[in-house]
């Protein structure tokens, strides 16, 4: 079996030389069959050329950083037999706390040396991406806030709690429109509208909790409830504790809004506009951990 572990240079806390003296332990696990790329790539742009390079010539493909380092080999891939695994190396990380993956970045490689594939269901966004967890909505203008202090310096969960801060005051709403398999709802005064194949939603806040990854359905949550509501809500995601009264599945939906909002796909802004477009892709996605 060769494992290829594809490297984000710039995910979590740890500078590339930790990485790479990190990645040699890892390798070992893999009994030295294991190759790494990507500690040298300088954008998203280059890293997901290199995964699409080098895919044809690996078994299993491991994404190691964060959400959008798994996104964007994802994304880069053609092949849809080809087998990914995930080794979290960022700082939120939905996706290791929806594949129950340890903590511990050789732990995770010992689970994924003896592991075997899971088929699972992907989000395909306008017709373009593929995706595990999106959201329409102020959420997007704090990440682009996040993006602004990382590249000041700033990293992990105290970026991301600095941008919220530096940008609550200024987080209108919009009316959406909602489509669900073709059944229309009209809702008010919309934050956030997230569309989703997991339950987490980045440090460990389970946002809807309802999600199934493997079940063949996108699952939508709204947050359109007065701000005092909205963060004790969110204060309940982190704690995991029970399910929400805005939650509807369907397996495709069409997000319409009256303002222009910003679109996320697993942790990055992907654009703005007023109208997004989202279906399931049963099966899209083969696993292997």
């Amino acid at each position: 079996m060769r494992y290829g572990i594809f490297v984000n240079p710039k995910a979590g806390d740890t500078t590339v030389n930790e990485k790479r003296a990190m990645l040699e332990d890892i390798c070992a696990v893999f009994d030295d069959d294991c190759a790494v790329y990507g500690l040298d790539t300088e954008s998203p742009e280059e890293f997901r050329s290199l995964v699409a390079e080098k895919a044809d010539e690996i078994d299993i493909l491991i994404a190691a950083g964060g959400d959008g380092s798994v996104s964007d080999v994802v994304n880069a891939v053609d092949n849809e037999e080809a087998l990914l695994s995930f080794l979290p190396l960022g700082s939120a990380c939905a996706l290791r706390d929806a594949l129950n993956l340890p903590d511990d970045p050789i732990d995770v490689a010992r689970q994924i040396a003896r592991g075997r594939q899971h088929k699972l269901d992907l989000i395909l966004c306008d017709d373009d991406r593929k995706a595990f967890v999106c959201a329409v909505g102020v959420e997007g203008k704090i990440l682009k806030r996040r993006e602004e202090l990382q590249e000041d310096g700033q990293q992990g969960f105290t970026a991301y709690l600095a941008a919220f801060a530096s940008v609550f005051g200024d987080m209108d709403r919009t009316e959406m429109t909602v489509s669900l398999d073709g059944e229309t709802l009209d809702l008010p005064d919309v934050a956030t509208a997230i569309v989703t194949k997991i339950p987490y939603y980045g440090y460990r806040m389970e946002a809807v909790p309802e999600a199934v990854f493997d079940d063949g359905n996108l699952h939508l949550r709204v947050f359109n409830e007065n701000w005092a509501s909205i963060v004790a809500n969110v204060a309940k995601a982190w704690l995991g504790s029970g399910a929400s009264q805005s939650h509807r599945q369907a397996r495709e939906i069409h997000i319409q809004t009256d303002k222009p909002r910003f679109l996320h796909i697993d942790g990055n802004v992907a654009r703005e506009g007023d109208s997004f477009r989202f279906r399931v892709l049963p099966g899209a996605l083969r696993m292997w951990y």
